[in-house]
């Protein structure tokens, strides 16, 4: 069975640039995603595609149907059940949930880039580039529409570009067509806004199951989580109101204490952190900031480096000795593919300044909605 073309066909339109909305309709039966959906379902065992959708109560927080089988059945990791993948099977590879090597600090940043708040990504970036440091920084599709050119500074700043999808919604909760739709439409906006084509994806609030991990990894992507093993949980917790009530100090002086745990002498980890709002890119900024003047055995970088497995498919990634990850962009070889100006649909009567407000205030939404989980 082919694999999809790649790079992916240029999309007739994109999804607009919001998280409040899913993606349905015509973008659905666009080629760039009917013919990534065929393969899936050629590929995919039946009995995984057949799961059922979960229902979304509200943001990350999930529940399945009374009639499907239990959560565990089909290891889904979400806020109150945590069930990872530590082994390939024939159906998906393991779950990245940590860097192998002692110290090893996988540097991961959500949903940017952020150009709407200050500080925003732009900010992190320069506090990233102050320091010495590389990251991964997984980014929504919606919000690389509004700041393409700071997609491509990340980029060429030698950070790490990995997918964490257009909308933000948790994908258990969708259907397998827009689980395809989610990653594609992302996946061709980068290319056309950077040349490369990203390998690793991380699912919005870590939701996941079998579903959603066969689907993913058929359309050729390692899934990332975080760390969250009981002597290692390395999730900031930053997009969380009642621990941003306690103020960025208070908040870095908990995220300090990663500098020299002794857990981390024999093993390395990766933490959760996001740049989508101004308090959490300022937060980033401050740990990053400490980390510069700390003694520490930690050595931050970004996944793939940890992992050593490329960033980009089809491409010769490299690291480089400053822990830069760079790749070759595919060479065009199909018709109609040529990066071209991107085209994103947008609501009626709207401009852009109004889809930018839209996916702020969606952002802040989001934050204050996870503090109640």
């Amino acid at each position: 069975m082919a694999q999809p073309p790649m790079p992916p066909p240029q999309p007739l339109a994109f999804p607009e640039a919001t998280q409040l909305k899913y993606i349905d309709g015509a973008f659905l039966t666009d080629p760039l995603v009917t013919t990534a959906y065929d393969y899936v379902v050629k590929t995919v065992r039946p009995e995984l595609l057949n799961l059922r959708p979960s229902i979304q109560n509200s943001f990350g927080n999930v529940t399945y149907p009374a009639t499907q089988a239990p959560e565990t059945a089909f290891c889904h990791w979400g806020i109150e059940t945590q069930c990872v993948r530590r082994t390939a099977t024939n159906d998906f590879k393991a779950d990245i949930l940590t860097c192998p090597g002692a110290g090893q600090w996988g540097l991961t940043y959500d949903d940017g880039p952020n150009t709407q708040t200050t500080p925003g990504t732009p900010q992190l970036r320069a506090a990233l580039k102050t320091a010495n440091l590389k990251a991964t920084f997984f980014v929504l599709g919606a919000s690389v529409t509004l700041a393409p050119a700071e997609l491509k500074a990340t980029y060429d700043d030698g950070h790490q570009i990995a997918i964490h999808t257009w909308t933000h919604h948790p994908l258990t909760n969708l259907t397998n067509q827009q689980i395809v739709a989610e990653v594609k439409y992302t996946e061709r906006l980068i290319y056309n806004t950077i040349g490369v084509l990203p390998t690793y994806v991380r699912p919005p609030y870590g939701d996941i199951d079998d579903r959603v991990r066969a689907i993913l990894n058929a359309l050729g992507y390692r899934i990332v989580i975080w760390t969250t093993f009981p002597d290692i949980v390395r999730d900031s917790q930053d997009t969380i109101t009642a621990y941003q009530q306690a103020g960025i100090p208070a908040m870095v002086q908990n995220i300090t204490k990663w500098f020299n745990d002794p857990a981390t002498t024999t093993r390395g980890f990766i933490s959760l952190e996001h740049d989508i709002s101004n308090f959490t890119a300022g937060l980033s900024i401050a740990v990053v900031d400490a980390f510069r003047t700390a003694t520490t055995n930690l050595k931050p970088m970004p996944v793939a480096q940890c992992i050593g497995e490329p960033a980009y498919r089809g491409t010769n990634t490299t690291t480089t000795a400053a822990g830069a990850v760079t790749g070759t962009p595919f060479a065009v070889t199909q018709a109609g593919t040529t990066p071209s100006a991107t085209t994103t649909t947008k609501p009626n009567g709207s401009n852009a300044n109004t889809v930018s407000k839209v996916l702020t205030f969606s952002a802040v939404l989001m934050g204050v909605l996870l503090s109640i989980l």
